[in-house]
């Protein structure tokens, strides 16, 4: 108890200097939580915190947040508060992406008559198997690659556009999130394309067989070929659909 009383005066002792560093710690808190990366479920809590309190301090001295002035208890709540919308806002333009894997892996399963292979995946809801195991593959990716450390790198950007305990922009950035979830969704549409495809073909195959052949029970003969011949397209075309996924982030990553 003593030394949180010694903490605490020594807090709002030097008030000025350490209010200004809590708000870029919620940004920065608040977009690591949403950063594919070091932001999923199976990262401790703990160390997702110690992540971006150290980035907090790595990037503080390159920031210009006015650590002179005179900060009040009402304007940190203010500052918390917008800073904790900006991580949101920037952390969930990254997480789209992961959730472009995670709906053309839905996709995918539903065409190969998968979708009730559930399991505990990457996200606090289930998801069929293909969707954890893109996801699982694409953040890996990210990982490897190194564009986690180029997100972090335009977040500290970001403080330019969008400076501490700044009023946003509500309409356009509504817009803009608008704008990035449609093309995201059709991103999503045209990655499960192949399988779109071919279910489409396997069901008109099978209404011809079932009216040529009515006593033929054709879900028998046909399940088993869709699942057969959807595992084998996905193995052909998983890696290309992961290079086009990358080239997708890379160009988001640009667009940002």
């Amino acid at each position: 108890m003593e030394g949180l009383e010694t903490l605490s005066e020594y807090i709002f002792a030097n008030f000025n200097i350490v209010y200004p560093l809590m708000a870029v710690f919620t940004r920065m808190s608040v977009f690591v939580f949403l950063l594919p990366g070091l932001g999923e479920q199976a990262i401790s809590t703990r160390i997702r915190l110690v992540v971006a309190l150290m980035l907090t301090w790595l990037i503080t001295p390159v920031l210009d947040i006015n650590i002179g002035n005179d900060w009040s208890v009402t304007t940190l709540a203010l500052a918390i508060g917008l800073e904790a919308f900006y991580g949101f806002v920037l952390g969930f333009a990254f997480r789209m992406m992961v959730f472009a894997l995670q709906i053309a892996g839905s996709i995918t399963s539903q065409s190969m008559s998968l979708s009730q292979v559930f399991g505990g995946g990457m996200t606090t809801e289930p998801n069929t198997t293909i969707s954890t195991m893109l996801m699982m593959a694409g953040i890996t990716l990210l990982v490897t690659l190194d564009l986690h450390v180029r997100a972090v790198g335009m977040l500290v950007n970001t403080f330019e556009t969008f400076p501490l305990a700044s009023s946003p922009d509500t309409g356009k950035i509504a817009f803009w999130a608008t704008e990035k979830t449609m093309s995201v969704f059709s991103f999503a549409v045209a990655l499960a394309l192949p399988f779109l495809l071919l279910s489409f073909v396997y069901n008109l195959m099978l209404g011809f067989l079932n009216k040529a052949m009515p006593q033929l029970m054709v879900s028998f003969v046909g399940m088993p070929f869709i699942t057969g011949a959807g595992i084998v397209l996905l193995a052909i075309t998983i890696s290309g659909m992961l290079v086009v996924w990358l080239r997708e982030f890379d160009a988001h990553l640009l667009g940002f």
